[in-house]
């Protein structure tokens, strides 16, 4: 009976199906096989591409790591912002004029950049440290009252969330260049069922001392996968007849 992988099986199980195979298929000398070779060579670079899919696919997005650090940066930026406005009360003239420097200062970024995204209130953010700390600046920031804690706050915070941004966006560059693995999964059972499968299945019956025993171990393994693929779709239809609406 010819055996075929179905169509149901997933990418993981087809990528170990692929390597396994290919363990397999080794144990046959293809030095006089021409055809079994090529198809071998294939199915092992489609194989790999499978596996590297997988492998972009699981790497982990730093949703909720940004998350939590652009949340820390927002409150360094208000809480510097809420000491500069504060100071601008103080009884110590000078004080206060520095504070409204700092503070004309803060708003020609707009005092709520940090409700921007990510790229928008980085740039702004390194860019306001930098205005702060130049030599014009950092004697009317330093005397301000409460201002450089937050302010050195404030460009660690910014430092650790465009670092874990970064991670992120090289993440999802990685994720758009690789074929999915739903679709490259395939291309791997295409070659088992119209290539390798047929031939084996030949080979098996003119040949049985040398393909004999390859071909009985990977149609066991489809087998064995094939069995795994028809029991989810039972449960899947069992399921869907349980909370499929009564009809009166």
């Amino acid at each position: 009976m010819e055996v075929k992988i179905l169509s149901r099986c997933d990418a993981d199980e087809t990528q170990h199906l692929g390597s396994t195979a290919l363990s397999a298929i080794d144990k046959i000398s293809l030095d006089a096989d021409a055809y079994l070779s090529g198809v071998r060579s294939e199915l092992s670079i489609e194989t790999d591409i499978l596996s590297g899919s997988l492998s972009i696919e699981r790497k982990h997005e730093y949703t909720q790591e940004l998350s939590v650090l652009d949340d820390n940066f927002d409150r360094s930026v208000i809480c510097m912002k809420k000491f500069i406005e504060a100071n601008t009360f103080s009884s110590d003239e000078t004080v206060a004029k520095n504070a409204e420097k700092a503070f004309d200062k803060l708003a020609s970024y707009d005092l709520s950049f940090y409700k921007l995204g990510y790229e928008k209130e980085l740039a702004r953010a390194f860019s306001l440290i930098e205005e702060y700390e130049k030599p014009d600046m950092k004697p009317i920031i330093d005397s301000l009252v409460g201002v450089s804690a937050p302010l050195a706050d404030l460009k660690i915070r910014a430092n650790d969330l465009n670092v874990l941004y970064i991670k992120n966006q090289d993440i999802q560059a990685l994720k758009e260049d690789v074929i999915p693995s739903s679709i490259q999964k395939k291309v791997v059972i295409d070659i088992f069922n119209n290539k390798l499968l047929p031939y084996l299945m030949v080979m098996a019956e003119v040949k049985p001392n040398e393909y004999g025993e390859t071909y009985t171990k990977i149609t066991k393994y489809i087998e064995t996968i094939n069995t795994k693929v028809r029991a989810r779709r039972n449960r899947t239809t069992a399921k869907e007849e349980l909370d499929a609406p009564v009809e009166n």
